[in-house]
């Protein structure tokens, strides 16, 4: 009988491997199969992925409802018993956030705990502990200034105590911060609406890129003479090259790059007079890295061969998402009964990079980041769009422009 089952079981696989789809039941068998009667995972690249990508075609408190239902079957032995329960415990181990965040999927874990219990399997039941999580909810939380408050602060946008290196660790600790706040669910959600709607975490990283980059034009913008906005722009150009570049933040390279290509800095002729040839050629080397030209390959090269903590262009992966979820139909069939596994593959390898990501931290943190973080102005829209029309007196420029036209990684992108 045993055999019988293990035979139907490799069929099984065989098919879903040969034709990349398989039923979400058929899903859950491998996943339980998975692991042996020691609670040993014989191989974990299916389990996590089913875990991970299941939301885009299945409710995770539906899939807590499939097992529970599997648990309390008439054929249920006490070895499918355990594999659930050791799926459940790497479901929680290896996403808890989930668990923290969403009370139904947790009540209905509880309820499979408990019902384990009530019918005296006390070992599988103890597996499940869901009740010693932490609290994920700081991922959820977009902090909002007071506005009578700014009203009344004035902020200083200025940071000249800090050199290049600093500035650059700064930079690199706000932004990662804040992507570290990103769920699974937000890149989901993002893929579904193509836009933010609805989805304040990923917007206030947005929001946090371009609000970088704005910085940087008010930095420059508010020099009054050409010689001093001139070393601004080579000031931010030595952060990007010498530190940005080294941390692998390539997403506050982009954003760096960003700022200083734009229109109201590239047509200032007089200040690209006071630039040297060096930091002309760095700037363009910089721009290059991260063209779009080629679907960005210089940049998916440059990253693809980083080694240790690394900062992605996020828009980059972001629209890898849309373009995979545009061109691939979630369902292999017309009865949406086999889910298409090439699409989930596809998806699950851009997602489990970011994740990866989000789990290693800079090598350095910078001293004193409250006091730093709390001056930059990246939720006052109204201070910016002040500051960011201050007039500069000086002829546009009339021949090609020393930075280019911004590249368009992030966006814009719809609200």
């Amino acid at each position: 009988m045993k055999s019988g089952r293990r035979e139907e079981q490799r069929v099984t696989e065989e098919k879903m491997e040969s034709e990349q789809s398989a039923t979400v039941e058929e899903l859950v068998e491998a996943c339980l199969n998975a692991f042996d009667d020691e609670g040993s995972l014989k191989d974990a690249s299916l389990v996590r992925m089913f875990l991970m990508m299941h939301p885009w075609y299945l409710p995770s408190s539906d899939l807590a409802m499939k097992l529970l239902h599997r648990s309390q079957g008439d054929n249920c032995s006490t070895k499918l018993r355990m594999q659930i329960c050791h799926l459940v415990k790497y479901w929680i181990s290896e996403f808890p956030a989930e668990f923290d965040l969403n009370p139904d999927l947790a009540d209905k874990i509880r309820g499979l705990r408990d019902l384990l219990s009530q019918g005296g399997d006390e070992n599988p039941s103890c597996l499940i502990d869901i009740e010693s999580l932490p609290s994920y909810e700081w991922k959820r939380q977009v902090t909002q200034r007071n506005p009578s408050v700014l009203k009344k602060r004035k902020v200083s946008l200025l940071f000249d105590h800090l050199d290049s290196c600093e500035l650059a660790e700064h930079l690199t600790y706000l932004e990662y911060k804040s992507f570290c706040k990103i769920l699974f669910q937000d890149y989901h959600s993002f893929v579904m609406h193509g836009c933010t709607v609805d989805n304040p975490v990923l917007e206030r990283f947005i929001t946090l890129f371009n609000s970088v980059s704005q910085w940087i034009q008010i930095m420059v913008l508010s020099k009054p003479t050409a010689p001093q906005r001139a070393a601004v722009i080579s000031h931010f150009i030595r952060v990007a090259q010498q530190k940005l570049l080294q941390l692998q933040n390539f997403n506050t390279l982009m954003a760096v790059v960003g700022g200083l290509s734009n229109s109201s800095i590239a047509r200032l002729k007089d200040t690209q007079e006071h630039i040297s040839s060096e930091t002309r050629k760095a700037f363009r080397d910089l721009t290059e890295l991260v063209t779009s030209c080629g679907n960005y390959s210089k940049y998916r090269r440059r990253f693809s061969e980083s080694v240790g903590f690394r900062f992605p262009i996020l828009g980059v992966h972001l629209k890898d998402l849309i373009a995979v979820h545009v061109a691939l139909p979630d369902w292999v069939d017309p009865e949406r009964t086999r889910v298409n596994l090439a699409k989930t593959q596809q998806l699950y390898a851009i997602l489990q990079e970011l994740a990866q990501i989000q789990a290693t931290p800079p090598t350095s943190t910078p001293t004193q980041t409250s006091s730093i973080c709390s001056r930059f102005p990246w939720t006052n829209s109204t201070q910016r769009r002040r500051s960011i029309s201050c007039p500069c007196k000086e002829n546009p420029a009339l021949s090609s422009p020393l930075l280019p036209a911004p590249p368009q990684a992030l966006g814009p992108l719809p609200r």
